[in-house]
This record gives C-alpha cells, sequence and structure tokens, in this order.
C-alpha cells in the first residue's frame, strides 16, 4: 500500500470514530500566487482536523508536514485563516505516528514523565492557550510557557550597600533550568508559537538549557503580518534567513465566513474602504465599525471613550473578565487614562475601597481585584497591606470615597466630619513598625514603596508580594492595552479604539494585529478616513521573504550577534 492510501485509510478510519459533525468541509481559494512546484501541487494528501473532519491538506501545508517529518528545524508563516493550527496538528499527529519520538524520561516541574517528547511553547499564557486546542490530546500537557519551560523561580541574594555598610536583600526571578541543570535529555521537537514575540536572548536561554540543541528539531511559527517587535531583535527574523521557512498563502473559505477574518484579509489587500461603504461591513454580534459623529480633540475623545465604557460595564456589555479594550498609545487619548477612569468606575460602583500607594516619586491608585498586568502576564490584584519598612510621605488613609486621582468626595469627607469617624484607616497593628522605621535611609525611601501588593498570577495561581517602588511602578492596569503588548494574545471581543491624534501609528500591521485579536466580536471606533489610510500604510517592507525577515529581525546588537553566533 502506498503512503498516499495508508494516509487516506487513516483518516477514514479515525473520522468513522468520530461523533458526526455539522462543520461544512474545507474548501480552499487562492488569494496569492504560489511557489510550489506543480508536482507537489497536483498530489492529494489528507488528515483529520480538530473537529474530525478529514481534510485536503494544500501543497504548501504538506511540504510544512513533510519537512517536520524530515526533522529538519523549519518555520511556517501564514496570515489568520490560511491554516496553520491545521498545519501544526497535522504535522504533529505524524510525528508521533512515525514512533520515532521517545517518551520524557526525566522529571520536570511543569512536563509530565513519560509523555511524547515533543514540547510546545509560547510566550503568553494566552497564546499557550490557544495553542492547547489545536494539539491532539496526549500533548496538551506538553503545553507550557517559556518561562514555565525555563522553570523561573524567585532567587534571593543579599547584596552589599557600600553607603550603609550592610547587606541588603534582593530578588530576581531567574531560570532553574541551564547548561547546569537542563531540561529533559531526550526533548526530540520543540514548536515556539508566536515566535515573533520571542527575542534572540530568550531562545538563547532555550539553547542553553538543552543537553544536546543540535540533535532538537525547532519549529518555529508566526506571523509576519504582525507587527515587528518594539524593542530588541525576534528570533522569528534571523531563523527565517536560516532555515527552511514555508508560508501558506491559501485563505480557506470556512474562515472568511467570520467577518472578523474578512476584514483582517481585507486590511492584508492593501485596498482601502470607501467611506460610503465603511459600516456596509457590519454584521450583528460579530463585526461592529463605528465611525466618531464628529471630528473632537484627543482630550474630548478620552472623555468620551471614558463615558461609553461606563455605560457598557453598567450594561454589561462591556466585560472585564473576558474583554479588551486595544489603542495604539499610551498617553493622551491612550491606555494611561483611560485604565484610571475604568478602573475607577469599577471601584465606585461596587464601593470598593481605594488605596494610594506612593512607589518613590510616582502615586498609584488600587482597590482590591484590580485587572493588573505584571512581568506581561495576566494578573490580579489580591491584597493591600502598609509596607513596614518605608518611611517616606504617607499616603492619604483608604477610602471608598478615594477617587483615581487621589480626590475624596466632597459629600462623603463633610459626612465623615459630622459623625466624627475617620472615612477608612489602616490597619492599626503596623502602626508600631511604621514607626520604628521612621529613621531608614534616604535610599530606602526611594527604593521601598508605601504598601506591599499581593497579585496572584491567572495563570499559575502563584501568590507574589510586590513591594519595591520599581515593581509597583512597573504594574500596569490592563483594562486596555496598546495593540503592540496585545500581541500572541486572544479575548472573546476586542474594543479597537483609534483616534486621528493615532495617525502617526495607524498602519496595514497594526490595524491587521488588532483586528485578530478577536475570537468571537469586534468593536472599531475610529474615523473611516484614517482607518483606510492605515490599509494603505505598510511597515513592514520588502517583496521577497528573505527582505521581510531582513526587516522584520530588527537590529542585532553586539551581544546579540555573539549569542547568534553561538548557536551556529
Amino acid at each position: 500500500m502506498s503512503k498516499l492510501s495508508e494516509l487516506i485509510a487513516r483518516a477514514k478510519e479515525k473520522a468513522a470514530a468520530m461523533q458526526p459533525t455539522t462543520r461544512p468541509t474545507i474548501i480552499a481559494e487562492e488569494v496569492a500566487p504560489s511557489t510550489i512546484p506543480e508536482s507537489l501541487r497536483t498530489a492529494v494528501h489528507t488528515g483529520i482536523d480538530r473537529y474530525g473532519k478529514v481534510i485536503e491538506y494544500n501543497a504548501e501545508q504538506w511540504r510544512f508536514i513533510q519537512t517536520v517529518l524530515s526533522g529538519k528545524s523549519c518555520i511556517l508563516i501564514g496570515a489568520a485563516g490560511t491554516g496553520k493550527t491545521t498545519s501544526t496538528r497535522g504535522a504533529i499527529e505524524e510525528l508521533l505516528r512515525s514512533k520515532h519520538i521517545p517518551p520524557i524520561a526525566d522529571t520536570h516541574k511543569h512536563l509530565p514523565y513519560s509523555t511524547p517528547a515533543i514540547v510546545a511553547v509560547s510566550y503568553t499564557r494566552r497564546a499557550v492557550m490557544n495553542l492547547k486546542k489545536a494539539l491532539p490530546e496526549e500533548l496538551k500537557d506538553n503545553c507550557v510557557t517559556i518561562h514555565k519551560l525555563l522553570e523561573y523561580q524567585p532567587v534571593f541574594y543579599e547584596v552589599f550597600d557600600e553607603v550603609s555598610g550592610e547587606y541588603k536583600k534582593t530578588m530576581r526571578f531567574e531560570p532553574a533550568r541551564h547548561a547546569g541543570n537542563p531540561l529533559p535529555r531526550n526533548i526530540r521537537t520543540i514548536i515556539i508559537d508566536e515566535s515573533s514575540m520571542v527575542s534572540v536572548d530568550l531562545f538563547y536561554k532555550i539553547w542553553t538549557a538543552l543537553a544536546d540543541p543540535m540533535s532538537v528539531q525547532f519549529i518555529f511559527l508566526g506571523d509576519i503580518q504582525q507587527l515587528p517587535p518594539v524593542f530588541g531583535s525576534a528570533i522569528l527574523g534571523y531563523k527565517m534567513l536560516s532555515l527552511p521557512t514555508i508560508e501558506l498563502v491559501t485563505v480557506y473559505r470556512q474562515a472568511l465566513e467570520s467577518p472578523i477574518i474578512r476584514l483582517a484579509h481585507r486590511i492584508l489587500s492593501g485596498v482601502p474602504i470607501p467611506v460610503t461603504e465603511f459600516e456596509s461591513l457590519n454584521v450583528p454580534g460579530k463585526l461592529k465599525l463605528h465611525p466618531w459623529k464628529k471630528r473632537i480633540n484627543s482630550d474630548s475623545a478620552l472623555l468620551t471613550l471614558a463615558a461609553f465604557f461606563k455605560q457598557a460595564y453598567d450594561a454589561k456589555h462591556y466585560l472585564p473578565e473576558e474583554d479588551m479594550i486595544l489603542i495604539p498609545f499610551n498617553k493622551a487619548c491612550g491606555t494611561d487614562e483611560l485604565n484610571r477612569h475604568i478602573g475607577n468606575h469599577i471601584a465606585r460602583s461596587k464601593q470598593l475601597v481605594t488605596y494610594e500607594v506612593i512607589a518613590g516619586y510616582e502615586k498609584h491608585y488600587f482597590s482590591i481585584g484590580e485587572k493588573l498586568l505584571y512581568e506581561k502576564e495576566d494578573a490580579t490584584l489580591v491584597g493591600i497591606k502598609r509596607n513596614p519598612v518605608y518611611a517616606g510621605n504617607w499616603p492619604q488613609s483608604p477610602s471608598p470615597h478615594l477617587n483615581y486621582w487621589g480626590h475624596i468626595d466632597d459629600s462623603a469627607e463633610e459626612s465623615a466630619l459630622e459623625t466624627g469617624t475617620e472615612i477608612d484607616s489602616e490597619n492599626p497593628e503596623d502602626i508600631d513598625d511604621l514607626l520604628a522605621n521612621m529613621t531608614a535611609d534616604v535610599e530606602d525611601r526611594v527604593r521601598e514603596a508605601s504598601h506591599i501588593l499581593t497579585i496572584r498570577m491567572n495563570d499559575t495561581e502563584r501568590e507574589i508580594e510586590v513591594k519595591s517602588a520599581a515593581e509597583i511602578n512597573s504594574l500596569l492596569m490592563a483594562y486596555a492595552l496598546t495593540v503592540h503588548k496585545s500581541q500572541g494574545s486572544e479575548w472573546r471581543k476586542v474594543y479597537f479604539m483609534m483616534h486621528h491624534s493615532h495617525n502617526t501609528m495607524i498602519q496595514r500591521e497594526l490595524l491587521y494585529t488588532g483586528c485578530t485579536r478577536a475570537r468571537e466580536e469586534l468593536y472599531v471606533i475610529c474615523e473611516p478616513d484614517s482607518f483606510s489610510k492605515g490599509i494603505t500604510g505598510q511597515r513592514i517592507r520588502g517583496n521577497t521573504l528573505a527582505e521581510k525577515a531582513e526587516f522584520f529581525k530588527g537590529k542585532l546588537d553586539s551581544g546579540e550577534e555573539s549569542l547568534i553566533s553561538q548557536m551556529m
């Protein structure tokens, strides 16, 4: 029996055992010319998708599967709807059937013992969750973040302070897996999803944590239509210049049934949307393109957006636990102030106590349950208490009437004075500790924050105490994020907010990235002319893969060049 006959027989046998599905058969239509040889283009190869349907791989997908089966490291890139997930699943299933993959024989904190020695990783927890859905059942537990793969953990140091003449404790997160404590020795394949987000330095940490990195097959998955990295160099761009790269250029009609995917490919086409047709693309409950009623300045736009989201929250149309707001900027009409408006509204709606936290020369306002981003991961604020070693200016007393700009509602203050009570008080048991530490030096005042925050990481349920000024200043409220910070993540519903003051950043890649973060529903507010101009503007230059890779990887600094040379 030929290889093709075996594949078809296996596919039919597996499909017969599956529950019936009403999903339509996947049919492809070309949206770009292919460079695959005619001999491969006319071949027929089948597999099974995640829903149990028998599918026919196109020439590019089959070339990728064959490259993976050959044991070579390679790259798969493709825009939304081109079957990147289907291709990856097909390649992994073929690897598992090949019987060449041994079980993991060494212990690891997050990789189960004796499961197939194939590991799938990504930079963010949300990207990992999406990747898990695509993998065969026996590999779902082998899908972890890169930091989990390397077993990052807190490491405490005592550092001698020459000014005070004393040793002081400091903590850093460092990988427990490295050359001296390598990853399980018989790992055969490592799949890196959203590899455009993985820096040269982080990939080097994976490389050096392998006992024999030259024997490991790396499969890089990515989408070069998205935004290139802002800082540093992505390993994807460098690897595209040195490894076999397969680009998927066929969009499936099943994918195009989603108005979000249709809009994404309209953006990639470079053909602007006429203002008269802008709202005609709307599909109730799936896609809403909402133009600004009139041209207003950025301050007015911010207040308008704040009012919009307060009303949407009250009406339960906007669910902070499931939805995300994306904006190109941090400042002005951007995430910083909009986060403050939304956080304050939620706190006042729930009558939560708000704390003023002083961190160095910055003041922050938080309430229990705050949605945060810590070390680029989703987190929730679960505890706030006074820091006994802090000796700087006293913050305001916590209060359900303290807003996120540091003001107390006048009526609440008058009511408290009339009754002779405090609006809210700190825990009295901390006072003795606070008084005992009032003699701390200037450096302590700057280094320590007024409060210790307990943060629960949503991925692992691990709780972390944050108390240094630098750590608290690095925290981000996460009701609204910039499009750059959203890469690798996906949400049920995405509100993509743009204003003409953002025009310097509105380009094709930003529009495409923002739109494709939505899984079920996309709500866009913008000026139609700005959106159309963004479609025609392209940041990633180049016509060939090599030209795009050169632009995408960024400029290597001397340290990165040294790391790259060590991995050759």
